[in-house]
């Protein structure tokens, strides 16, 4: 997103800046213009005043008397002389005789005027215009006439009519310099331009080369699908939960490589991604995310998603691929999820089809699964960031299941389940299904142990009767600064903990039996309780009967929910866990008593305690129905 419109943004500027310069050109020239004007205005008015002054002078005289008064001429010819300047390069009268010819009546030059009476030949038509019409003229001289630039006709006018016309040229010099008055300032915007042109060149070619970097970045160069990079870019301006996505992953491809070749795989790859390329939708997007992994977003709106992907995973199946007279069979395992409304993140949905990806593969691989009840708020759940955030945060809160002895239908204890408190709605908790397994191994587990063990003993305090139960997994049990955090807390609080139970998760199997059988005994010392969690699946068997000491069994719900289902057998092993237990002196829980035919039948196999919904959900710790008896 950072340079999503730099380009853009760069072309745009400099495009400005020329555009810019182009009109900073134009006002410079229209300024010279205008200078220009407003000299030609000045001499207009130097012309009109000479031009007055003359009339004064020669309206009594007329021709005759000019011709006749050599004084007077010498004497006019003076005055003129003295309106030159720099400027003003030459300045004459101009009389027409009855032939229609000009002729010199008065020279102001300085040097070398020229003879009263002389003929002059006008280089313009507008000499015979303005003459007739009376009105005055500027005529720009291009050519024939030397160091003149403007040349002003003004009409003497006695009694009506047009006796003479007074001729101001000015000087060509004059005219340069005006035109060059902005040239510094010209100069610059031309080379400014001249800069800006050149940038906007190479910008351009950078542009060029950083579209076919992108390329690159964004395009993979074995199969010519997109890249990783691609779909990040693709969901900064996309609605995520306007698409459905599918992951797919060739099982096992690595057999391929080392059996064909690398360069045989790399053919098959190729080969398979176009072959999805042709089976989906034109606007579905191919992202290969790692060596055989291909991530597919499928925009919705379009054909049945579940029939797209069953279609996709069967035609890929049947695809056969042949490769220097080899052929070359592929199985893969296939995720795929109809994305709920409101998710905004793709990589939560990246990970959620990553964990599918992982149960198809743990089941043996070459399996399609289609997720499709997921909320949105399911998604947002198992974003690790979004845990890291609650934990941070301390939006954690311990809810309270009880556990009732089966006989007398009495509270005896609780325990103790954590949850998360959802950010936008505190009220709404997320179970531990959606992140427990995520942070699993991680400090991020030891940061959530913490916060629970710190609540459960702050409710012991609180409650001096209550006994409450506190799940740990072996990671908690391994983990030095979790476990000195339990030891300083029961050695404060020496009165609570024979109140306290610890119930060991079978997550892991247990590798070192004499640590953990230590780490026990450390519990125990200070007057706490040992229970096994789900006893009788996975790793909690019977060696923990023999290796470890401890003081609670608790049935795993499982076996507790096939009493429904397959009551004969299952009566015999929760019977003979029992008996077992009763050897060794151990508490029997049975777990999820979810409805009255359950518990009655773990009430006559004599089962101590019983926990499960039939009796009560996990709540906040209210005192007030500790005791209640579900009825």
């Amino acid at each position: 997103m950072i340079h999503k419109y730099t380009n853009k943004y760069i072309f745009a500027i400099i495009g400005f800046l020329v555009l810019f310069a182009l009109y900073l050109q134009y006002s410079i020239k229209q300024s010279t213009q205008e200078l220009k004007q407003q000299e030609i205005s000045k001499a207009e008015r130097y012309a009109e005043q000479i031009g007055a002054y003359i009339e004064s002078k020669i309206v009594k005289a007329g021709k005759v008397n000019l011709e006749k008064q050599p004084h007077l001429r010498e004497e006019l010819n003076k005055i003129l002389s003295t309106f030159l300047t720099e400027e003003y390069r030459y300045i004459f009268l101009l009389h027409k005789d009855d032939k229609g010819h000009y002729r010199f009546l008065l020279d102001g030059s300085l040097e070398d005027p020229v003879e009263y009476n002389t003929i002059f030949f006008p280089k313009s038509n507008l000499f015979d215009t303005v003459y007739t019409t009376q009105e005055p003229r500027i005529i720009e001289q291009k050519e024939g006439v030397e160091h003149v630039w403007l040349s002003l006709l003004h009409p003497i006018v006695i009694n009506g009519r047009t006796e003479a016309l007074l001729v101001l040229d000015l000087s060509k010099g004059y005219g340069e310099y005006l035109s060059n008055f902005n040239s510094p300032l010209m100069s610059i915007v031309t080379l400014m331009q001249l800069f800006l042109v050149i940038s906007l060149l190479f910008l351009a070619y950078i542009a060029y080369h950083y579209h076919k970097l992108r390329e690159s970045v964004l395009k993979d160069p074995l199969t010519s699908v997109h890249t990783k990079v691609f779909l990040q870019e693709f969901f900064d301006r996309e609605s995520v939960d306007e698409y459905d996505a599918i992951l797919i992953d060739i099982d096992e491809f690595k057999q391929i490589n080392e059996k064909y070749g690398y360069e045989s795989g790399n053919t098959v790859l190729k080969r398979f991604s176009r072959k999805m390329v042709d089976l989906l939708p034109e606007t579905a997007k191919v992202i290969r995310t790692g060596g055989s992994e291909f991530f597919i977003i499928v925009q919705k709106g379009g054909e049945d998603f579940d029939l797209l992907a069953k279609t996709l995973f069967t035609r890929l199946s049947e695809q056969r691929y042949f490769v220097e007279n080899e052929t070359i069979s592929l199985t893969f395992s296939m995720s795929a999820i109809i994305v709920p409304k409101g998710t905004n993140s793709i990589f939560n949905i990246q990970r959620t089809l990553d964990e599918k990806l992982l149960e198809i593969k743990s089941r043996g691989k070459n399996e399609l699964a289609v997720i499709g009840t997921l909320t949105s708020d399911e998604i947002k759940y198992k974003d690790l960031d979004y845990i890291k955030e609650a934990l941070a945060e301390e939006r954690l809160l311990c809810l309270y299941q009880p556990i009732y002895h089966t006989k007398t239908r009495k509270v005896s204890k609780y325990e103790a389940l954590v949850r998360l408190m959802d950010k936008e709605d505190p009220k709404k908790l997320i179970e531990p299904k959606y992140f427990i397994n995520m942070i699993k191994g991680t400090t991020q587990y030891i940061k959530m142990s913490k916060l629970v063990l710190r609540q459960v003993f702050e409710v012991l305090r609180q409650y001096p009767e209550l006994e409450l139960s506190l799940n740990l997994d072996l990671d908690d049990l391994y983990n030095v600064d979790m476990m000195k955090l339990i030891t300083q807390e029961l050695s404060r609080n020496k009165k609570a903990a024979n109140r306290l139970t610890f119930e060991i998760l079978e997550s892991n199997e247990i590798k070192d039996y004499e640590q953990v059988a230590l780490i026990f005994q450390q519990l125990k010392t200070f007057g706490s309780k040992i229970a096994i969690d789900d006893f009788g699946s996975g790793y909690a068997n019977y060696v923990y009967l023999i290796k470890l000491d401890i003081d609670i069994l608790k049935i795993d719900g499982k076996i507790i929910q096939e009493l429904e289902h397959h009551p004969e057998r299952t009566k015999v092993m929760v019977t003979s866990i029992n008996e077992l237990a009763k050897v060794y002196g151990y508490e029997v829980v049975a777990e999820f008593v979810s409805s009255k035919e359950i518990y009655e039948a773990v009430s006559k196999l004599d089962v101590t305690y019983s926990q499960g919904y039939y009796f009560g959900k996990p709540e906040p710790l209210d005192p007030q129905y500790i005791s209640q008896i579900p009825k």
